[in-house]
């Protein structure tokens, strides 16, 4: 089963971008929700995002969980490619792996948004949102969010 972004969750995504950004980078943009929500920044969304080198003022994506290892590994290069990451991610992200907590918390989580399970209709897996911000310690605490409103939508 393929599970793209709901255009809700895909706005509430693109409303934790900074103002003043213009450059955005879209690793993984599957059937492009994500790139068409974020109409206004200029977005370089590649067909194989392996092949992508540079620099971008955000990174705004949705990986894929299956397998995880890759999502995993492109949150990880993306840490490389700008200061500011929004990311879609399964709460495993946080929980079954110290070491990957402990980079994440290195490189700066702002903020956790828990997603409702039906955000993803079908989907057995539990996500979050991400708004990592490079060297954020906001004096060591990280805000936890709810997103109960962002109910799996159909457009």
């Amino acid at each position: 089963m393929d599970f793209q972004t709901q255009n809700s969750v895909c706005k509430y995504m693109v409303s934790l971008i900074p103002a003043g950004v213009r450059t955005v980078l879209e690793p993984t943009p599957g059937e492009g929700n994500l790139v068409r929500a974020l109409a206004g920044y200029q977005v370089t969304a590649p067909t194989e995002f392996w092949e992508v080198s540079g620099r971008w003022e955000a990174v705004v994506m949705n990986p894929p969980f299956s397998p995880m290892d890759e999502g995993y590994r492109i949150l990880y290069a993306v840490m490389e490619m700008s200061d500011i990451i929004i990311a879609l991610m399964p709460w495993l992200t946080l929980i079954n792996s110290e070491k990957r907590t402990d980079d994440i918390n290195r490189y700066g989580l702002k903020s956790v948004t828990h997603l409702p399970r039906s955000a993803f209709k079908g989907s057995r897996v539990q996500t979050c949102i991400l708004d990592m911000r490079k060297g954020y310690t906001g004096g060591k605490s990280i805000h936890f969010l709810s997103a109960r409103h962002l109910e799996a939508d159909h457009g």
